[in-house]
């Protein structure tokens, strides 16, 4: 998969499906920060902050955020270009849900219960850690998380990997 692009992967997907579908990048705000000289994605139409609407609404802007690829500015998409092509990486997921409603889908997965009954942060937006991430789920979690894409796909290093099972 590595030879492909997201667009062309997310054209091809397009075509298989019967409805619409949105190409949405997952990041983590300081990464993105970083890849682009500190300044935070804006919200807008096309980018929600995830952590808004959270006990950790404070630290939305260095929280995950999900971008809306095919409405996002010239200047995002570069900034997504230059973290996909860095050891930064970004996620992409495929969806037929609007961004708020996946927004929302994405927040009530951020919080996990430990096997001691703490609950931790579960950086499933950090796309260095993504994969790995989803192959310690049994299968019935990984459907469960999943169920809001169609695809979910992860780009560190300008090597597309799939992280859905119909990625």
């Amino acid at each position: 998969m590595a030879g492909n692009s997201i667009e062309a992967l997310f054209s091809e997907r397009q075509q298989q499906l019967t409805m619409r579908v949105h190409l949405y990048t997952l990041v983590d705000g300081l990464l993105y920060a970083d890849a682009a000289n500190g300044s935070s994605p804006q919200r807008l139409r096309s980018a929600v902050a995830v952590f808004d609407n959270t006990p950790d609404a404070s630290l939305a802007d260095a929280g995950p955020w999900l971008i809306d690829y095919e409405r996002a500015s010239g200047n995002i998409r570069r900034v997504l270009s230059a973290m996909a092509s860095s050891s930064a990486g970004v996620s992409w997921l495929i969806s037929g849900y609007p961004i708020e409603p996946l927004a929302d889908e994405l927040r009530s997965r951020l919080d996990v219960r430990l096997p001691d009954g703490r609950t931790a942060l579960l950086r499933f937006y950090d796309a260095r850690i993504m994969a790995d991430v989803a192959s310690l789920m049994e299968f019935t979690q990984r459907m469960q998380f999943f169920v809001p894409t169609f695809d979910w796909l992860v780009e560190v290093n300008g090597k597309l990997k799939g992280v859905h099972p119909h990625a």
